[in-house]
């Protein structure tokens, strides 16, 4: 069965903070700012900084936060300036007798297409700037898939590779050229407990269970902020909103 999780909201000096704590140990492999990389943990969480968060050393600041909540050491950390108390979406798919969950929060300003430099921040900067007047903030697109089964690592590296098409999936539903922005992080979750299966790509069960939760999960969250293309019509974002709702 896949491992169980409560998700919450709590807030550190007013910013929100998602807490997803696990009901047993699980294998986790992740691009996180803390404790990234091949590890163990019941608890993963998504830290809303401010939009023009710059430190030198992130990990001071949260190992703040995890101090002020009280949580384990081996937390495993996303950081985010989009506003994770409204936009975090949980979706849950099953396919071909496979179930997977993806838990995600998304915002941009500063998306890309993969391997191209980024272009016209300034306008880009402008506009975030306008959606913060109105609550809004730059971004990034986190991204926790969580496998009903256990995987080889092989299978975790494969599964990310699916879950990371289906992020620009999401994207390209709502009318962006891009792939994701330039600060994007993922980590894949499964039991340590049963048999692990080797493939979790897009042509297996697991992976596609995990791809449409996540196309689904990022979509929703870009949709709850009003993230659209910036030459995107009020009248074309309205008949996505209503498409996708």
């Amino acid at each position: 069965m896949t491992p169980k999780a409560d998700v919450r909201i709590e807030y550190v000096n007013d910013y929100p903070v998602a807490i997803i704590v696990f009901d047993e140990r699980v294998e986790i492999l992740s691009s996180c700012v803390s404790n990234g990389g091949l590890r163990e943990t019941d608890t993963i969480i998504i830290m809303q900084v401010d939009s023009t968060y710059n430190h030198d050393d992130p990990q001071v600041d949260i190992d703040h936060v995890i101090e002020q909540l009280d949580l384990p050491k081996d937390t495993v950390s996303f950081m985010t300036a989009a506003e994770v108390d409204r936009v975090i979406s949980d979706v849950t798919t099953k396919y071909d007798g496979y179930q997977a969950r993806a838990i995600a929060t998304a915002g941009l300003s500063n998306q890309v297409v993969a391997g191209d430099i980024l272009e016209n921040y300034e306008e880009r900067h402008r506009i975030s700037m306008e959606r913060r007047n109105r609550l809004m903030h730059a971004g990034t697109i986190n991204i926790i898939g969580i496998s009903e089964i256990p995987l080889t690592d092989a299978a975790k590296v494969n599964s990310i590779i699916a879950m990371t098409e289906a992020k620009t999936a999401a994207m390209n539903d709502l009318g962006f050229k891009e792939t994701g922005t330039t600060s994007d992080a993922i980590a894949i979750v499964c039991s340590k407990e049963g048999e692990r299966v080797n493939y979790a790509g897009t042509g297996f069960g697991v992976g596609i269970a995990l791809a449409r939760s996540v196309r689904d999960a990022v979509r929703r969250c870009l949709i709850k902020r009003g993230d659209f293309p910036y030459d995107m019509s009020d009248e074309e974002s309205k008949e996505l909103k209503g498409r996708y709702a």
